[in-house]
């Protein structure tokens, strides 16, 4: 069994996504190939086929691997909480809610149970390729590391730290990561690699040269920016507030608006929205600007996603001049669709009594629906197959009946007074019926689900477009989601197998640890 480690000189600069396309190179050469993080920090995650959530990024290097999603390639999720706390995710399920302080020496406990569950991983695998976590020269943390040169000493897993040129300063921050590790540390990093380059890598070719002069390191390669991808971004919203989304050059595209709540989670809902010809998504903070209430920009429809901290985006909603907006544009009869936390907000009350989400027990919803939504310390993280019971809106009577596929991550619940639910869901693997929720209002143009995923679906996303312009978006202009991720893994797959040098990195012996180039090493004695 072979492992490999990717890392970092910062947060941002790839190595989700080059470690998700040398998952794909690599499955694609044969290989049995995982991924693992030890410790990801993100709100949005995916549900499991056994129960429990990862992070949506290690989820994705398993679609890259062909692999089931497992809760061993990610055995720490921390989902910020604000206040200076994070719930702690442990093995898919929630160990609780922990400040700094806390999951500093919680970490003690866990890493040892990290390292098991890598290793359960490897007896499945040819490869398991290790993304690392922001930088591995946080100086201040080295002690308490579980995700970084720490990890790959007691893995043994060779590293290739990659520098993202974008910012600037990419030799110098490849160069000062090195030089800020003791020599134990830095001796697990045997490659370098520069990430997101538009132009022509020889340019780089003389600092690349002096790099690995100093340094003893050779790269790997030049990774050329890959552009617009049609794939789930972890950190942020692909469509960023006040700028438009999949079809600039259609005419008066069907027009559609999400909000980006300041706690928004599990973006991916929006994705699908974002290739389909003739669709326009734009974003909208809650400070503004909205778009027109009336004429050829009013949005056809308003798109509520979820959130992390429902009660306190409800909060920073109220106090917001997006509030009358939103209260204008659904009495002049806008359609609105509310997803996990933007359903619950469509609610009468959020209720927090044990207190698991907010310090604040109690919040008016929008009272769209006359159903309360309160928080329980037991949550929810499944698949679920969704059988409509009635039309969720008008011109989706062809929906009853069907059965869509999607997953539920959650600590609130909705009470059963809300009136007649709009679909019952299953286990998607015994059928064992679970609950009837969601609700629905065709005459006041209101829909809300607990369920993401749902617009992944085609048939539905056409049937929503449907009932906003009739006939106006064919079915064939829809993107498959699923397709359109798989294309995507495989470019990046491609443009790796051309830029860098993966057979050294893979299939090849790692360059010694303390290469002492013929300048000498700067590094040593320090």
């Amino acid at each position: 069994m072979t492992v490999r480690m990717v890392l970092g000189t910062g947060s941002g600069v790839g190595k989700s996504l080059l470690v998700a396309g040398i998952c794909r190179f690599a499955a694609r050469q044969g290989m049995r190939v995982r991924p693992f993080k030890s410790q990801n920090m993100s709100n949005n995650s995916a549900a499991l086929r056994e129960g429990g959530e990862i992070a949506r990024a290690q989820a994705l290097q398993a679609r890259g691997s062909w692999a089931e999603p497992s809760s061993l390639m990610n055995p720490v999720l921390l989902k910020p909480m604000g206040e200076g706390r994070s719930q702690v995710i442990f093995m898919g399920h929630p160990l609780g809610l922990f400040s700094i302080a806390e999951y500093r020496e919680l970490k003690k406990d866990l890493f040892p149970q990290v390292l098991e569950a890598f290793h359960e991983l490897s007896r499945e695998s040819d490869l398991v390729v290790i993304e690392g976590a922001g930088s591995p020269a946080e100086i201040n943390l080295l002690s308490e590391d579980i995700a970084n040169t720490r990890l790959a000493r007691e893995l043994s897993a060779p590293a290739l730290l990659v520098g993202d040129i974008e910012p600037g300063g990419v030799f110098a921050s490849l160069y000062g990561t090195l030089a800020l590790l003791p020599p134990d540390d830095r001796a697990v990093i045997r490659w370098l690699a520069i990430n997101k380059f538009r132009g022509e890598a020889a340019l780089l070719d003389s600092g690349m040269e002096q790099i690995s002069q100093l340094t003893g390191r050779p790269f790997l390669g030049v990774v050329p920016h890959l552009g617009s991808l049609a794939l789930p971004d972890e950190d942020s919203f692909q469509v960023r507030a006040g700028t438009r989304g999949a079809d600039e050059t259609a005419a008066n595209p069907l027009r559609l608006v999400a909000v980006e709540w300041p706690h928004l989670s599990n973006r991916s809902d929006l994705d699908c929205f974002l290739a389909d010809r003739g669709v326009s998504l734009t974003a909208v903070s809650l400070s503004g600007p909205f778009p027109p209430l009336s004429g050829e920009a009013r949005p056809e429809a308003l798109i509520l996603p979820g959130s992390r901290r429902t009660i306190a985006d409800l909060e920073a909603l109220y106090g917001s001049p997006f509030h009358s907006w939103l209260l204008e544009y659904q009495r002049s009869g806008g359609v609105i669709a509310g997803i996990c936390g933007g359903y619950q907000m469509m609610g009468r009350r959020v209720l927090d009594p044990a207190g698991v989400e907010s310090s604040r027990s109690e919040i008016p919803g929008l009272g769209f629906f006359s159903y309360d939504v309160v928080f329980r310390e037991a949550k929810i993280a499944r698949r679920v197959q969704a059988r409509f019971r009635r039309a969720p809106f008008r011109g989706g009577e062809s929906l009853v009946d069907r059965t869509l596929s999607g997953y539920e991550i959650r600590q609130g619940w909705s009470d059963s007074q809300g009136g007649e639910a709009l679909f019952d869901l299953f286990d998607p693997e015994d059928g064992r019926f679970l609950e009837s929720e969601g609700r629905c209002d065709p005459d006041r143009n209101l829909f809300g689900s607990p369920i993401h995923g749902l617009f992944d679906d085609r048939t539905f996303r056409h049937a929503f477009y449907d009932r906003l312009r009739p006939g106006r978006i064919p079915l064939q202009d829809l993107a498959d989601s699923g397709e359109e991720i798989d294309r995507a893994l495989d470019r990046v797959a491609e443009t790796l197998s051309r830029s860098l040098d993966l057979e050294s990195f893979l299939f090849r012996e790692p360059p010694p640890a303390m290469t002492i180039a013929p300048k000498g090493d700067p590094f040593a004695g320090r």
